[in-house]
C-alpha cells in the first residue's frame, strides 16, 4: 500500500486519461484475407470494415514476437472497424523470427494497399504491441524515407510496451532468450559489431527525427513498470527522443493490475529465476500487483487495454495536443 501510494502522489499532478473501452463491432463487418508471395514465403494480411462504407480513418495492427494475426488480434480488429474506421494487419516475412525490418516494410505495404481500397481515409493510426511497436515505429521512418516528399503514411502511433532499441534488446536476448538475438541478426544482417547501422535504422528510438520531419503528429507510449519481456527503461527512451524531436507525446505508466487482472510476464519473475531456479516472483508472494508485459491478445492486461483506450482518444479527437505530458493510470478491468 506504501509503494502505491508514493507512485500515485509522485505523479498526482499528471494528466490521468483512461476512458471507457468502445466495442464498436458492426454486424456487417467483413474480414478480407489476402496473401502475396515475397522472398519465397507467403504473406497474408487481413483487412477489417464495413461493406459499402467510406471509411475515412485507418488503423493499422502491427502484432509481436511470435504472435500471428490470426492468434492474437481479430478481436481487436472486430471492436475497432467501424463504418468510418477500416483496420488492417498483417503477418511478416520470418513471422516467427523477429522481423524488425521485414515486418515493417510488409506493413507498408499492407497499409498502402488499404488506402488504395479505400481512398477515403485522411488519417492513419499505427498501433503495435512489443516487436509489434518496433515493427511500427520502423514503418512509420521507412514509409517517410521512401515517399519523394519524405511524408510518413502515419499520422498517430501508439506504442504499447514497445521495443525501440534493438542493440539493448539484442544484448538482452543473446543472455537470456538466444533463439530470439539469431533471429535478429537474421534480419539485421549480422549482429551489432557487424552491422551497427543497420541496428541504428531498426531502433525507433534513435529515428525520432525522421518521424518528425515525416510529419508523425503525436504518440502514446505506454510501459508496465515491471516489464520482464522488454525493460521499463525503453519507454523513457522513446519518450525521451521523441520530446526532443517537437512531437506531442503522452507517457502513460502502468504501475499496478487492477481486479482479476494478471501481471503477466515481470521483470520480478526474471529475478526469480536468476537467483533461485524456481524461486517464486516477488510480485505475487508480497502482493506487489506490478504490472509486467501483457500478451498482445489479451484486451483486459492493463497495458494493452491501456494502448486501446489511447487510441480511442485519437479516434475521438480527444488525445492531448500538449508537448508532453505523463500520467499513472487507474487499472480498468475488461468489461
Amino acid at each position: 500500500m506504501l509503494l502505491r501510494a508514493f507512485a500515485v502522489t509522485a505523479l498526482a499532478c499528471c494528466l490521468s486519461a483512461c476512458p471507457s473501452g468502445r466495442d464498436n463491432s458492426p454486424t456487417d463487418l467483413q474480414l478480407q484475407s489476402s496473401a502475396r508471395t515475397s522472398d519465397g514465403e507467403t504473406v497474408r494480411s487481413t483487412l477489417a470494415f464495413v461493406p459499402d462504407s467510406q471509411p475515412t480513418k485507418l488503423v493499422v495492427f502491427c502484432h509481436g514476437y511470435g504472435q500471428t494475426v490470426e492468434g492474437a488480434w481479430l478481436g481487436h480488429m472486430k471492436r475497432t472497424a467501424s463504418s468510418d474506421i477500416a483496420v488492417v494487419s498483417t503477418n511478416y516475412r520470418d513471422n516467427l523470427g523477429f522481423p524488425s525490418l521485414r515486418g515493417a516494410e510488409d506493413t507498408i505495404i499492407a497499409t498502402r494497399n488499404a488506402l488504395a481500397r479505400f481512398p477515403s481515409i485522411k488519417t492513419v493510426y499505427a498501433l503495435g504491441v512489443s516487436l509489434g511497436g518496433n515493427v511500427c515505429g520502423n514503418a512509420i521512418t521507412e514509409s517517410a524515407k521512401q515517399s519523394p516528399t519524405g511524408k510518413s503514411l502515419y499520422d498517430y502511433w501508439v506504442d504499447v510496451e514497445g521495443l525501440v532499441n534493438l542493440n539493448e534488446s539484442w544484448l538482452e536476448a543473446k543472455a537470456a532468450l538466444p533463439a530470439a538475438a539469431e533471429a535478429m541478426e537474421r534480419d539485421a544482417g549480422g549482429t551489432p559489431a557487424d552491422q551497427p547501422q543497420e541496428y541504428v535504422r531498426r531502433s525507433p528510438a534513435l529515428n525520432a527525427q525522421t518521424m518528425n520531419s515525416g510529419g508523425l503528429q503525436a504518440v502514446a507510449v505506454i510501459h508496465g513498470f515491471n516489464d520482464g519481456l522488454v525493460p521499463y527503461n525503453q519507454a523513457r527512451e522513446m519518450t525521451t527522443a521523441l520530446i526532443l524531436a517537437g512531437i506531442p507525446t503522452q507517457m502513460i505508466n502502468v504501475i499496478f493490475d487492477g481486479p482479476e487482472q494478471t501481471s503477466g510476464t515481470t521483470l520480478t519473475g526474471g529475478l526469480a529465476l536468476l537467483t533461485g531456479g524456481e524461486a517464486p516472483d516477488v510480485n505475487d508472494e508480497l502482493g506487489l500487483n506490478l504490472t509486467g508485459h501483457g500478451w498482445e491478445g489479451d484486451y483486459g492486461h492493463p497495458v494493452i487495454r491501456a494502448g486501446f483506450d489511447q487510441l480511442q482518444l485519437m479516434l475521438d479527437g480527444k488525445f492531448p495536443t500538449a508537448p508532453y505530458g505523463e500520467s499513472v493510470i487507474n487499472p480498468t478491468p475488461p468489461n
